[in-house]
């Protein structure tokens, strides 16, 4: 609309100037006349110059790290280069925001000038209102000519992408003691030649021992605490299993903070986990030994480019006849509008 406007009231004024020429004879008029005629023409020109050789690049900047923070700040640096030594006044950028994972999409329209010979750079802050694979990508680039008559489009597949976190709550970890004992419950009723360690011996408890290898049951019986003595404490392994279900986005990031909750704080503990996951792309599951918080956030970076699965139970059911050999496992998932964390005999 503002195009159109502007293209009248110039028609209008060559209009003026015209008849001015006619009645007048002016030199002047006849100049201005050209000029009017010729300006639009090397105005769209020079914006067409600008258009073909306009690039667009996306990076990190240094204030932000491989891997984000959900809530936290990161910022991408887009930068616009303009090798031609012509200015352009208004350049339109379209960038569209997306987490992959998540499914969600979001679009800003950005203004800025083009400098001659440098172009224009910019920082974009974002904050992630949600985990997973965060990608920032150019779609096009509209430039306008100098005199304002006409916009250019130009189509740009330029993207990064940034890996975002779950918030690290603790308020999930409150009975994560009953939660390691209750695994080691579990696997103590299995055969050997698991990926649990095997109880040595019984002892009696000494001050520095971990709450979860108290024998509860025989310590009740004899009325002083007694401790499993495994025969190696950090050959212990946690099998984790979150469901990737996507119906509600609510529920599915608390599925997700919640299972980073529960395995940094077990790396923590110095005790191995393995996190498994159904991946619905190729119909089995990914399983994956974690010792290291770098190892967590690599593996929950390969998990955020899997698709979600509309089940809410799908890894759980076939988790018996996929992995017979694994005897238990923490399930966390979303039932009734919140997270549950328990763990389930593999039968």
């Amino acid at each position: 609309m503002e195009n159109i406007i502007r293209t009248i009231g110039y028609a209008l004024l060559f209009i003026i100037n015209a008849l001015l020429f006619y009645f007048l004879h002016s030199h002047f008029t006849f100049i201005v006349m050209v000029l009017m005629i010729v300006a639009p023409i090397i105005s769209i020109v020079l914006a067409l110059v600008v258009r073909r050789f306009v690039t667009v690049n996306i990076s990190n900047t240094d204030k932000s790290y491989h891997f984000g923070r959900q809530h936290e700040e990161a910022f991408f640096e887009i930068k616009v280069n303009n090798p031609t030594p012509f200015v352009c006044l208004e350049a339109k950028l379209k960038v569209k925001i997306k987490n992959t994972f998540f499914k969600t999409e979001g679009e800003r329209i950005i203004d800025m000038p083009l400098h001659a010979f440098k172009g224009y750079t910019l920082e974009l802050p974002i904050i992630p209102t949600l985990p997973g694979i965060v990608s920032i990508e150019v779609a096009s680039l509209t430039i306008k000519d100098l005199m304002g008559f006409k916009y250019f489009k130009k189509n740009i597949e330029v993207s990064n992408e940034l890996v975002v976190m779950p918030c690290l709550v603790n308020e999930n970890l409150s009975k994560l003691p009953e939660f390691e004992q209750g695994m080691l419950e579990s696997e103590e009723s299995s055969k050997k030649g698991n990926d649990f360690s095997d109880v040595h011996d019984i002892r009696e408890y000494i001050p520095g021992d971990k709450l979860m290898s108290i024998h509860w049951k025989l310590s009740a019986k004899r009325d002083i605490l007694m401790v499993k003595d495994r025969v190696s404490m950090s050959d212990r392994q946690m099998v984790i299993l979150p469901e990737l279900c996507g119906e509600n986005n609510y529920l599915l990031e608390g599925v997700l903070a919640a299972t980073y909750a529960i395995i940094t704080s077990l790396i923590k503990d110095k005790t191995t986990v393995r996190l498994m996951y159904w991946s619905s792309k190729r119909y089995e599951y990914e399983n994956i030994k974690l010792d290291y918080k770098e190892e967590l956030d690599e593996a929950f970076a390969k998990m955020f480019y899997e698709d979600t699965y509309v089940g809410y139970d799908e890894a759980s059911i076939n988790m018996a006849s996929v992995n017979p050999e694994l005897k238990a496992y923490a399930h966390v998932y979303g039932d009734g509008g919140r997270v549950v964390v328990t763990i389930r005999e593999n039968v």
